[in-house]
């Protein structure tokens, strides 16, 4: 299963200075892994622990970098929902 949808991936490879609103799910606590988003200029909005993920705003260059990471499990925009 790819981390990414090819249509995000594709958006945030051509816009490397745009910033993106995205929803990073981990395997296992992100924790020990914010001193490295910090570093790589990514900014936390929320952690969530329930289901292991990370809230974030980072430039598409900086969401291209997050793919390498292995603790990384997936990466989605962060969209607002609605219910009828």
């Amino acid at each position: 299963m790819a981390k990414i949808n090819a249509e995000l991936e594709q958006q945030i490879k051509s816009m490397p200075d745009q910033l993106f609103d995205l929803i990073v799910r981990t395997y296992g606590d992100a924790t020990p892994h914010l001193t490295w988003c910090g570093e790589a200029g990514i900014e936390i909005k929320q952690q969530f622990r329930l289901s292991p993920a990370l809230a974030v705003t980072c430039s598409g260059a900086a969401a291209v970098n997050l793919l390498d990471q292995a603790w990384v499990k997936s990466i989605e925009l962060d969209q607002t929902i609605r219910t009828m």
